[in-house]
């Protein structure tokens, strides 16, 4: 999508169905959507418009102009599916912090809590940025929520590393957790190591690692403002590039989250039942929790890559 199609993009209506602000979203993915949330019980407009239409500074997408698929506007749809989880996971792990809910330790629920609070943060920012044809930006907030995402699963998997976030007072302390523990990869090798225990291989030398150590080099490039353009003219960066990298890393937080710690989407969904119980104010994200994460994981195979296939787009299927 050009800057200029953006410019004059339309926000949609506070009550208008979801599918407005798609314009050239495929139908069948949509239908797809649907029934996914509603075999499980689910409103999908109303979580849509509480947990998108509700982001700061939203925007829909402009309509497209001779756009060869549907796949550009699809992947900022299933974009947005993730961000509604990642909205209803920090509501949950806040009330499951507060009611120190049984299922994870109080240090986890702090930290899960205190990060999805963040992600969800810079998820929206991204998003912004993505559709108003600024990709360098857009990309340089896709690193960081590159190691949150890993940085939450080092917390689900190591509860005394959780206990050491949580202990941490000031920015001093932050600084010196964050590099002692997650910066550089070190976050990434843990759950690697989490992850082999339950059969899954994600060693130095496998395609998944290979194209994520691509990712994050085009990454890091567009954090020092290395100007990215091959020889061949294309640009480096485009809108889709940290909207796919990052949908696709928030797919892998909901998927690891539960190899790595089974019991999660009971004790997230606990958290949101003892808060009804007991009449905790929430708007109602909570308890999308735990069912959207089964409607999450099953998005998964929809994922379309970016319109301009490169080595770096081109992420392995599990």
């Amino acid at each position: 999508m050009s800057h200029d199609d953006m410019i004059g993009a339309v926000t949609t209506l506070h009550h208008a169905p979801p599918e407005l602000s798609y314009p050239g979203l495929s139908p069948q993915l949509l239908a797809r959507v649907r029934q996914l949330w509603s075999a499980r019980g689910l409103d999908f407009d109303r979580a849509w418009a509480r947990g998108v239409r509700s982001l700061p500074g939203f925007r829909a997408l402009p309509r497209p102009d001779g756009a060869p698929s549907s796949a550009q506007v699809d992947l900022v749809f299933l974009f947005d599916q993730c961000v509604i989880w990642l909205r209803a996971l920090h509501a949950a792990a806040a009330l499951g912090r507060r009611q120190e809910s049984e299922g994870l330790d109080p240090a986890q629920w702090h930290g899960l809590a205190a990060v999805s609070a963040r992600l969800t943060d810079q998820v929206s920012a991204l998003r912004l940025l993505a559709l108003t044809g600024l990709p360098m930006q857009a990309m340089q907030i896709a690193r960081s929520v590159s190691e949150d995402v890993d940085m939450m699963l080092v917390l689900l998997a190591r509860r005394k590393l959780a206990a050491r976030f949580t202990a941490c007072r000031d920015v001093e302390e932050a600084n010196a957790f964050w590099r002692r523990h997650i910066a550089g990869g070190r976050a990434f090798r843990a759950i690697t190591e989490k992850l082999y225990d339950v059969g899954l291989d994600y060693s130095a030398d496998t395609d998944y690692a290979r194209w994520r150590r691509q990712v994050l080099a085009v990454l890091g490039a567009a954090v020092h403002g290395t100007a990215l353009t091959p020889p061949s003219g294309d640009p480096a960066l485009r809108n889709d590039d940290s909207v796919y990298f990052c949908a696709f890393r928030i797919h892998e937080l909901c998927a690891y989250a539960q190899l790595i710690r089974p019991a999660l989407t009971g004790a997230l969904d606990r958290a949101a039942d003892e808060a009804a119980q007991s009449g905790l104010a929430d708007d109602g994200l909570a308890a999308l929790a735990a069912p959207l994460s089964a409607v999450l994981l099953n998005q998964i195979q929809s994922l379309p890559q970016p319109a301009a296939p490169r080595a770096t787009r081109e992420a392995p299927r599990h």
